[in-house]
């Protein structure tokens, strides 16, 4: 899950750069320090991920016409997830949608755990055990009886622990690394910046460098620093559930009430903030982040299967103006998403329309 975000935005500031070539940011495992729409540059630290160590997989499931999802690195197994049923066409072999391991193992559902925990807002498939009919339900109503008949319900849904950075499972040595060695990483990581910074400082000084930023560049919005000075931004509480209902081609955040008066009937989103601060999807499987980092505030995006093909970036921004969406493929390198890979994926994408600046 994503744990880093990104600082800058598809729209900073750029002297060479127009709003069409302008940025989006970051990996699922680091939060974007950049936006496409931001009206000033923002500095925001960037760590690579640790690489996750997956298990070797074998006799995997062949020929799927869709974008997979990331591998879901858990204690007993790693599993990809197919949203779909399909055929490969090569083969003529059949497969079931549903989660697949490193062993070709099929999972009709997972249930994943975070430090020993199931959160009630998790789903999960059940049977009954008379009529055998199964549903999806909430993980806090699973024993309820079968809304059919009446029967006691049986768990489908296999539940396995999501490894992370701290509890990875695989290949672990926590022990090689005690109290001095952490102690002298913070101390290190402290007192380089300033280290360096003061060398720099003094060689520029030395040299006669103007190290005074004069380069004039304009941002997408052509807004002047005593204008953008001049603005306030409405930054919503949404705590750690998000709502949201359809609104004209987008979605609009909301609140507890109407989704459960209704959602029923109406097309709503129910999103749970997950402890990296993004809040997730499990339909479309993707995650939301407000990054009130940049400068104006806006929500990104992490779509797998399309944000995961981009390494240490990929976060993405959607522009309401252009009705375009951007991706960041590099270091404050936003990009307009490749027309085919939208085609392709256009059935899931979706986005949150708020408008963050309020003029004074």
């Amino acid at each position: 899950m994503p744990s880093h975000h990104s600082s800058s935005s598809h729209s900073s500031h750029s002297s060479s750069h127009s709003h069409h070539s302008s940025s989006h940011s970051s990996s699922r495992s680091h939060h974007s320090s950049s936006s496409h729409s931001s009206y000033s540059s923002h500095s925001g630290s960037r760590r690579k991920p640790n690489v996750p160590v997956y298990r070797e997989r074998k006799n995997q499931p062949t020929g799927y016409p869709g974008t997979k999802s990331r591998i879901y690195r858990c204690k007993n197994h790693d599993y990809v997830h197919y949203d779909r049923a399909w055929t490969d066409e090569s083969t003529g072999k059949e497969y079931k949608a549903g989660y697949y391991d490193e062993e070709g193992n099929f999972y009709e559902d997972i249930v994943f755990s975070e430090h020993g925990q199931i959160l009630d807002t998790a789903t999960a498939v059940c049977r009954c055990d008379y009529c055998r009919m199964e549903d999806s339900r909430p993980w806090a109503e699973r024993e309820k009886p079968c809304e059919h008949c009446g029967g006691n319900m049986s768990l489908v849904s296999q539940i396995d622990e999501l490894a992370t950075d701290n509890n990875s499972f695989i290949g672990s040595n926590s022990g090689d690394f005690n109290l001095k060695s952490i102690i002298l990483i913070i101390l290190l990581v402290l007192i380089s910046p300033c280290v360096i910074g003061g060398i720099l400082g003094a060689i520029l000084d030395l040299a006669g460098v103007d190290t005074s930023d004069d380069t004039g560049s304009s941002s997408y919005y052509e807004e002047s620093s005593d204008d953008s000075s001049a603005l306030s931004y409405n930054i919503p509480d949404i705590g750690s559930t998000m709502y949201l209902k359809a609104d004209d081609g987008g979605y609009v955040l909301t609140d507890q009430s109407d989704y459960q008066d209704n959602s029923a009937s109406g097309d709503y989103k129910k999103l749970v903030l997950d402890s990296d601060g993004n809040y997730y999807e499990k339909a479309t499987d993707a995650y939301v982040w407000l990054n009130t980092d940049i400068d104006p505030p806006q929500f990104q995006y992490w779509y797998e299967g399309i944000s995961s093909e981009y390494g240490d970036y990929g976060w993405m921004e959607y522009d309401p103006d252009n009705k375009t969406w951007y991706i960041e493929v590099s270091q404050g390198n936003w990009q307009p998403l490749d027309d085919a890979v939208y085609e392709k994926n256009a059935d899931r994408m979706w986005h949150i329309d708020h408008d963050f600046v309020v003029k004074q």
